[in-house]
Parts: C-alpha cells; structure tokens; sequence
C-alpha cells in the first residue's frame, strides 16, 4: 500500500519549492540535481562531512546540516527556527516534518501540494541567482542549418544569441513550463526561447536547425515565404517587432505609479487602449510609403513606417529626415491617453533621440521625442568625408579612456591616410553625417508655428536616452527604379570603445556613453544576391567567434575589424564599481542564508525581470516591481498562479541596498490577489469567450451558406492579434481594425491590394469586428 502523509505545513509561503516535487519525474530531476551537491557537501554547522546530511527546505534557507549519527545541527536549526521543520535527506531524498514528527510524502500527501508554486533551490541555486552562472565554454558556439537560402535569418539569429541581456532574459525569465501547451502553438516568443535554451544548454549540440523559428515568422510576415533571400536587417526588425507584440506588457501611466508608490490603495482603474502599434523607428528613409526596403531583393512591408516628408535628394541627405514612427509617438507627452507597453526588445534595444527645428526667422526651437531601436546610417561618399572631415572637432584627444582614444585615434589615423591615398570611411563619419544640421529650405522649407508661415530653418538631432544595446545599420544598399546597388566601401570600426557622448544631448539620462562591440552581421556578394554571416564575442569562452550557417569557428580580433559590415551591435560597458556592487548584493544574500542573522524578519519580493537586468544591463535603471503588482499593491490576476516566474524573495538588507542605489518600486513584503483586478479580469474573460463564441457561429453560417453572399476583407495581421486575445488571457486587446495595409488607392477608392495577406469573412462577421473595435476602411471583395 501506497504511504500517505497529512503535513499541513508544506502550505506555509517559505516552503514554496515543495510544488516541484509533487510530481515523479520532477521528483527524479530533483534526486539528479542533488546527488551532485551531496558529493562534496558538509554540515554548515560542524564541518563535518558524512552521508547523513539534511537540506533544510525553507526558500530563505536551504542550510546543509547533519543528523542524529553526528551532532544533530538539523534538529537544533528546527528549535531555533520553528517554521524551519521541513528538511530533505541529501542521501534518501526524503523530507521529515519536525513538527508532524515524521516522513511527509510529496507525491502523497493531504493537502496536495500547489505545483504552481516556486520551484526547488538548492542552496548553491539561491547563491548564483544572484550573479551571473558561470557557464560551460562550449555554450552559445552552435551552428544553425541553412534551411533554404536562410543565411540572412541564422546571422540575425546568431547575433541576437550573443546579446548577453537579452539572452539571459530567455534563459531565467521565460522559463519552460506547464503552461507552454496554454500559448499559442506559433508562437515566435516560445520558438525562439527553445532555440535559446537549446543553443545555450550545458551541453549544445554542434548544429541545430531553426525550423520552428522559420515556421513562425513566415506565419506571422508572408514576406518570408518561399526561399527567396532575403535582407538580414530587414527580418531582424520584423522579428523583433513581432517578438515585442508577443511579449509587450501595459506601463502604468505616472498617475499610477504615484498612487501605487505613495499608498498602495489607490481605487482608479486606467482602461487600457484599444490599439498600440510597436513600430521601429527608421533612422533612414523608405522609398514608398509603407515599405521597409534596405538590402538586396527587399520586399514590401505592410503599414510599418510611414514617411512623411519627400525629397529628390541623395539617400547621403535623405537619412537625415527621420519622421517619427507611430510607435514613438507612443511617448510624446502629447499622447497621455494611449497606453504604453515595454518589453525585453524595448528594453534593451530602444534609444530616444531629440529631433528639433529652429527657425531662421523667429529664432523658435521645436522639439519632438522620438523612439529608435536601431540607427540606419547614410555612408557618405568621398567628398562629403572630405567635409566631415574639416568639421569635426578633436573630441579624442580628451579621452580619457584608452580604449575610447584609440578608437578617435584609428579614425585619425584614416583621416591623414586620405590625405595620400583618398578618404576612408570610418563609423565615426556616420555618425557624424547622421547627426548633422540639415537645411530645410526650397521645397522643404519648415511650418513655423509661431510664424505661420514656411520659414527656412535648420533641423538637428541629439541622443535623449541611449539604449542598453546599440544597434547600427549601415546602409550599403541603394534602390532606384530600374535597378540596386551595392556600397561595398570599407568602413572601420571601433572594437571596443565606441564613445556616443559628442551626440548626445545636454539632459541626456544615460551615465555610461563607452560601448564595446559584441556582434556583427557581414554581408557577402552583390546587391542582386549574397551571403550572410555572423562574427560574435562568446560571453563564457570571451572568444570571437565566426558563425556561417552550422560552422562556428573561432577567429581573431583583427579578422573581425577587417569585415564588411553591415549590422553591428554594440553593447554598454559595464563598470568595474557596478561589479563591485553586485558581488556586494550576492555576499549579503550569502550572510543571510549563512548566519541566518535576526534582521531577517521581513521578506521583500523584487521582479525576476528587473532582477535579471540587474546581473546583464550596465545600466539597470529603477527596480520595477510593476512587473507583477497592480496599481493596487496587489498581484496580477494572471501572475499569481506563476509567482516563480515574476518575482524573487530577498531579505530586508538586500531590498535596502537595491533600493537605495537603484530606487523605483514600489516595495512589496506581501503577496495577495488583487479583488478589484480580478473582478476586472473576469469581465474581459466573459468578454473573450462571448466573442469566440459569436465568432464560431457566424464562421459556421458562412462555411455553410451555399448562396451567393457579400464576402468582406479582413488584414491577417489584425485578425492574428484579435485571436491572440480571444485565445489567450493575457494577451491584450487587438484595437481597431486595421485593413490599410491590404488596399491601394484606385481612383479615389480603397480596393484590395493583390498578393496581400488576407481572409474572406461574411457580412455578419465583418460587422461583428466593426462594432467591437472600429476601424476599417471597409473593403468589399463581392457584394
């Protein structure tokens, strides 16, 4: 007969990890991740080694100590520490209750034990949650399949793997669970994470394929169907778009986060908008309005950036136009009613720069915010170099930092060799050509809100915030009517040292303005055709490596400086007083598992996301405990059954020194489920499941229906975020109906664009998504 248990205490919030071992192959995988700590393990009390060895259970524990065959420190820690009575034998695997004075039972045991709770530590697991793991040198070095002129997906794909923050991010943050049968099966979020978690495994395999990646984004960006080639730089924005849809979460707005930070009490509900568009801010211009074109065989991209000033000029002077994307208005003060969202692709990746005009008339400056992910630089041809050349100032001959003055220096050293040999181009120069004044006169002359009238004027940009990761795009492709071209010039750039601060502007957020290069996508070949690889730093074996399709071979410094590039990411440099400061944070955490010191009464729950930019960002910013706390103090709805995924328990001392350095908030030492966000949530649940309801009906009546009916148009992009949200509870609302992207503008009306990305849907079913959420415009395939 099977043994059963009736320990009541494993409910108690310190023994939360116990749900890991409600279940017989957790229990197994638990057994296997202990026997290696039992091996070198000894009492923490006696130093005494010995197979009878106890792990006391309790998450602000997880002390080693020895039983009745040596000193019993396991019994005399249970009478110091009476919620401390569950301990597991190291040797056995069992757990005894000191206060039910025997054996509990976790596949048997009366209650049953919650598995959605915090999964097991051991007490070395607790220690390096705190810093960086130390991983395997043979992690990250994995080649990916061609799958089919894919070379320009596995080279965005094996840069993004080396981007430390946001790889660390898939790695911790967004952990394989239960719950992964409960997200959408194409979901580009889950692919790419098994892909990481697969790429970055203690031991990888030499050469994975990206199969499921690939299925995703073609679901989701009918562009990439076929086997065409595409742009690398192209399908890294659209990738990165679509992995922020997926992954997006609402920001409180600061009335909010006032209330929330001042009395946890507030009763005011903001309703969330019904659209938000997340859009990359193009640092260039689009030759058509809602195209995305920037390399060889670029294809069209529906509704993503719209320009909005036209020229005959150069692309040189065209890339100084930079026209603010819907998602950046997103953050202009003048747009408070919209909701905003964040996720790890905007919180790594988005920089804001300050775009501002003067006019020449009445001297009035103004000024527009605008969000950016990448920067996409003009490369000036030999007599605009020859300009920038004259113009810029001796910045690097005040560094002080080495590594920064030799990159100043080499671009020096290009400037005197052009003198002989005719210039060449440095990233530098881009920089500066982007950044540069621009006359608006003629037919670009400026609307002058005090004037009120066009005035000649002179527009200039300067970086507001600067991004975690920097991403520049070099823009090597030139596409004319009849034809493309390819920029094949060679532009140096810095390894390690990029200096941003002579483009920064005077309220500028950022401290650190050092970058350090960590990844760059070359381009091989011709505007008509080519190749993509990928050359990476390898964080754990601090090796450059160069990935093309599954090779992965190391190579040198100098064969990196020497590539074409094209896409190049730069990384923040972390300071040697910030890794002070987190071997501080993990000594005090290990103080308090160790001394179990009397100041522990309080215990502080801090984000797991915010935690997690803490061990990879430079520049962490303030703790943000909104991750998972309402504007009412309470948890999420949808996050209380996945506490271990949302937040970490720390002690008081720990929370205080974060605190105190970082600030933000708001502090949290009780977790409880929010009744005003729930009862919200179980509108919108009532909501979700009415409108799928209808949905399935009408779509049945029309699968049916044999006469001849109207048949309506519906954009497969819209209708993907209305069934993310129909399907998925913590997917938000998908907002109006946007149909603009399927049409085209024929004698004044709005008629279906051909080869656009579509569905057929009836009368009742267009007009059922109408009255829901507006939008439009209507687009009649039959009437």
């Amino acid at each position: 007969m099977e043994k059963k248990s009736q320990c009541i205490h494993a409910e108690h919030p310190g023994f939360s990890g116990l749900g890991e071992l409600s279940s017989k192959a957790n229990l197994n995988g638990v057994s296997k991740s202990l026997t290696s700590l039992a091996e070198d393990a000894h009492c923490q009390a006696c130093k005494i080694p010995g197979r009878n060895l106890w792990l006391c259970l309790h998450s602000k524990c997880y002390r080693i100590l020895c039983g009745e065959t040596h000193k019993d420190h396991s019994s005399d820690h249970f009478q110091d520490y009476n919620n401390h009575c569950l301990h597991l034998n190291l040797n056995t695997f069992r757990i005894w209750c000191y206060k039910c004075e025997g054996e509990m039972f976790p596949l048997n045991n009366d209650p049953v034990i919650n598995q959605n709770l915090l999964t097991l530590f051991t007490k070395e697991n607790v220690q390096s949650d705190l810093l960086p793991r130390v991983k395997c040198e043979t992690q990250g070095i994995v080649g990916l399949q061609n799958l089919g002129n894919t070379c320009y997906l596995n080279a965005a794909l094996q840069a993004l793997s080396n981007v430390p923050p946001m790889t660390q991010y898939f790695l911790e943050c967004m952990p394989i669970t239960d719950r992964d049968k409960e997200i959408k099966r194409t979901s580009l979020a889950k692919a790419y994470r098994n892909l990481i978690q697969n790429m970055w495994s203690e031991h990888p395999p030499s050469t994975i394929a990206p199969t499921s990646v690939l299925y995703a984004v073609k679901l989701v960006f009918q562009m990439f169907r076929g086997f065409q080639q595409h742009d690398s730089q192209e399908f890294l924005r659209c990738f990165m778009d679509q992995l922020h849809e997926e992954l997006k979460e609402p920001i409180l707005d600061a009335r909010e986060r006032e209330a929330l930070s001042e009395s946890n009490q507030s009763d005011e509900d903001s309703e969330q908008s019904e659209s938000e568009s997340y859009l990359t801010c193009d640092s260039g211009v689009s030759d058509d309005e809602g195209s995305c074109q920037s390399g060889p065989n670029a294809t069209y991209r529906s509704g993503r950036r719209k320009r909005t000033r036209s020229s005959s000029d150069s692309e040189f002077s065209d890339a100084l136009d930079r026209s603010p994307s819907p998602r950046s208005t997103s953050v202009e003060a003048s747009s408070n009613s919209s909701v905003k969202f964040r996720s790890i692709v905007s919180d790594v990746f988005d920089g804001q720069i300050l775009s501002s005009v003067e006019c020449l008339t009445c001297n009035l400056i103004s000024n527009r915010m605008e969000t950016f992910q990448d920067l996409s630089l003009p490369i000036p041809s030999r007599d605009q170099l020859y300009v920038i050349h004259q113009s810029v100032s001796q910045t690097w001959s005040q560094s002080e930092d080495e590594s920064v003055k030799q990159g100043w220096m080499s671009w020096m050293w290009n400037y005197v060799w052009g003198w002989f040999w005719g210039p060449s181009g440095h990233l530098y120069d881009c920089l500066s050509a982007f950044f540069s004044a621009d006359e608006l006169k003629g037919d670009n002359m400026y609307s002058c809100e005090k004037c009120k009238k066009l005035r000649n004027g002179i527009k200039f940009s300067t970086i507001e915030v600067l991004p975690e990761v920097l991403t520049i795009h070099l823009k090597r492709f030139r596409h004319e009517p009849m034809f493309s071209s390819k920029i094949s010039s060679h532009i140096s750039f810095p390894i390690r040292g990029l200096d941003m601060k002579p483009w920064l502007s005077r309220d500028c957020s950022s401290k650190i303005t050092i970058y350090d290069l960590t990844a760059v996508i070359v381009h091989h070949g011709t505007a008509g055709g080519g190749h993509y690889t990928c050359y990476a730093l390898n964080e754990p074996s601090s090796q450059w490596m160069e990935f093309d399709d599954s090779s992965a071979r190391p190579v040198s410094v100098e064969t990196v400086a020497n590539c074409q590039a094209y896409v190049l990411f730069y990384r923040k440099r972390r300071t040697n007083e910030m890794d002070d400061f987190r071997r501080h944070i993990a000594n005090l955490t290990h103080q308090e598992l160790d001394a179990q010191s009397n100041g522990g009464l309080l215990q502080f729950y801090i984000s797991c996301k915010w935690f997690c930019k803490f061990k990879t960002f430079a520049e962490p910013g303030m703790i943000h405990n909104q991750d998972f706390l309402c504007p009412h103090g309470g948890v999420q709805p949808l996050k209380i059954e996945k506490l271990e995924e949302v937040c970490l328990p720390v002690s008081a001392v720990v929370w205080e020194a974060l605190h105190t350095r970082f600030g933000g908030g708001p502090a949290c030492n009780r977790l409880f489920r929010c009744p005003i966000c729930q009862q919200k949530q179980e509108v919108m649940d009532k909501r979700r499941r009415e409108e799928l309801e209808t949905f399935l009906e009408l779509q049945r009546d029309f699968q049916n229906e044999k006469s001849s009916v109207p048949i309506y148009a519906i954009a497969m992009n819209w209708f993907r975020k209305w069934e993310n949200f129909v399907k998925n509870r913590d997917s938000p609302l998908p907002g109006p109906v946007e149909n603009l992207p399927i049409t085209i503008l024929r004698n004044g009306n709005r008629v279906l664009r051909p080869s656009s990305d579509f569905a057929q849907l009836s009368a009742a079913l267009w007009h059922l998504f109408h009255s829901h959420y507006g939008g439009g415009p209507e687009v009649i395939i039959r009437s």
